[in-house]
C-alpha cells in the first residue's frame, strides 16, 4: 500500500487542489483532512501539562492508600 502526503489549501468554494496523481484514475481512494495546526496543538504541550491533565482526570477515582495497612506494608516489604 502506498500513501501520499502533500499540503494544500481548501478554496473558498470547498474545492481541494491536489497534485497530478493520474495513476489512481478510476480507482477508489480515501482522503483524510487534518487541519495543519492539529498536530501542533498536541506537541506544544509540555510533559508537565500532560501529567497535570492525567492527574486531574484520575484524581478521586482510586481510594486513598492506608500506609499503616498490614497488606500494604507486606506488598512493599516494610513488614520485615
Amino acid at each position: 500500500m502506498e500513501a501520499l502526503k502533500f499540503e494544500t489549501t481548501i478554496l473558498e468554494n470547498g474545492i481541494i487542489q491536489i497534485p497530478e496523481i493520474a495513476k489512481y484514475k478510476n480507482q477508489k481512494v480515501q482522503i483524510f483532512v487534518i487541519p495543519e495546526n492539529f498536530l501542533l496543538e498536541k506537541s506544544e504541550k509540555s510533559n508537565e501539562q500532560y501529567i497535570e491533565e492525567f492527574i486531574n482526570t484520575w484524581v478521586g477515582k482510586f481510594s486513598v492508600i492506608e500506609t499503616d495497612d498490614i497488606r500494604y506494608n507486606a506488598i512493599i516489604g516494610k513488614d520485615k
